[in-house]
């Protein structure tokens, strides 16, 4: 085991990689910013007109009147803009240029876009043999009944059985956050890394295709799995086997508790100022519990909580031991000293604006927690991209126009 001090070191994880961002919306962009948190130099590739998400909103006011998309600068910290026009040739040309000095391309056009556009899988790796090509998409490049279906995150979310539904007659909800977006972000981000790591032993590029639908389905696993078992859908709200486990309100809102382990059972009993309930025949087990919940634990449970606050009864599980955790609405959460000591609320800015969102949850050594830049203003980095990955100068570059 080598000594801490060989722990500290100031390189960022992925110094020196080169990557070609041609994604937008979430899915392709949060996956390229986790790497230029860690140090990667991400070129994103943008349209004349810009990234679609540099119009959509929420708006926040920019430093002459002008609307800035706050959508865009929380997916872009950290990148440099370039455009090139892919209907014509000489942005075709350029973006051949740039795939030549590139370790990684990222994109989230739909099945057969790029292809269409002029760089199919084979005259990338002509261009590029040691490229790493990164598609999220839909529903995966392979051949598949849905291939070629366009999907946003609910698209996948629903298709993949991703949904919230309090009961048989009620209507499929969200679940909330975009996880069909979030969830195949990570899912590149690993396959990427795999891949980095085996072009590192071997020089050998690479396919990283990932399909939201195929995210959402390894997301969904347990539920899944739980209804070819036992031929029922899983109701999220009351575990089918541990109890006590969901929300219970207390005096100033709700909190959640999760007892899944024998001295969890017995910790909860000690919290809860119930002990002997622990020594009861019959409770041993979590199916034991669930079956007897209303008859023997819910009344305690419920005349004890009555009596708490939501810190004052969380904080007294966690002595015992017990996980359980304050029920937060979402800026709460990211305003809490747990967030703030973690650095995940995270000042951004772009375009003469700042803006407070969610930082990187990688933490490696010195880096990742603090590693972020600003969104890159459109075509603002132009100049240093074709002078520092292209190894042109700019005189010779305004001769070419």
């Amino acid at each position: 085991m080598p000594p801490h001090t060989a722990w500290t070191s100031q390189t960022p994880p992925l110094e020196g990689v080169v990557v070609l961002d041609l994604s937008r919306y979430i899915a392709g962009p949060y996956c390229t910013m986790l790497m230029a948190d860690a140090g990667a130099t991400i070129i994103k590739v943008e349209p004349p007109a810009g990234d679609d998400t540099r119009g959509l909103e929420p708006f926040v006011p920019g430093p002459s009147g002008e609307s800035v998309s706050a959508y865009f600068i929380r997916m872009n910290r950290g990148k440099k803009s370039i455009v090139l026009d892919l209907k014509t040739a000489s942005g075709r040309e350029e973006l051949a240029a740039l795939v030549r000095k590139a370790d990684v391309l990222v994109e989230n056009f739909a099945a057969g876009v790029l292809e269409r556009l002029g760089f199919p899988q084979e005259h990338l790796y002509e261009i590029n043999p040691s490229l790493i090509y990164c598609s999220v998409s839909g529903f995966g490049h392979s051949q598949s009944p849905m291939k070629h279906r366009p999907a946003y995150n609910i698209v996948a979310e629903y298709e993949a059985g991703v949904f919230y539904q309090k009961d048989a007659n009620a209507i499929p909800a969200p679940v909330g956050p975009p996880v069909g977006d979030m969830f195949p972000a990570l899912h590149a981000l690993s396959g990427l890394l795999m891949a980095l790591y085996r072009k590192a032993m071997t020089g050998e590029g690479g396919r990283v295709d990932i399909a939201m639908y195929d995210s959402m389905l390894s997301l969904n696993e347990i539920r899944s799995t739980y209804a070819l078992l036992y031929g029922k859908d899983w109701d999220p709200s009351a575990h089918p086997f541990y109890a006590p486990y969901g929300v219970f309100p207390v005096r100033d809102g709700y909190i959640c508790i999760d007892v899944t382990t024998p001295p969890q059972w017995e910790g909860f009993c000690e919290a809860i100022g119930s002990p002997e309930i622990a020594q009861r025949a019959g409770l041993g087990t979590g199916p034991e519990r669930v079956k007897r919940f209303d008859e023997v634990i819910r009344e305690p449970l419920e005349q004890w909580l009555s009596r708490q606050t939501r810190d004052e009864a969380v904080d007294r599980l966690s002595e015992y031991r017990v996980p359980a955790a304050v029920i937060r609405n979402p800026g709460e959460a990211l305003a809490s000293s747990q967030a703030r000591s973690r650095e995940m609320e995270l000042e951004v800015s772009g375009d003469g604006v700042s803006i407070t969102t969610v930082g990187n949850p990688i933490k490696i050594d010195n880096w990742c927690g603090r590693a972020h830049g600003k969104a890159p203003s459109l075509n603002g980095d132009r100049d240093w991209i074709l002078r520092e990955i292209l190894g042109r100068t700019i005189e010779v570059e305004e001769s070419r126009r």
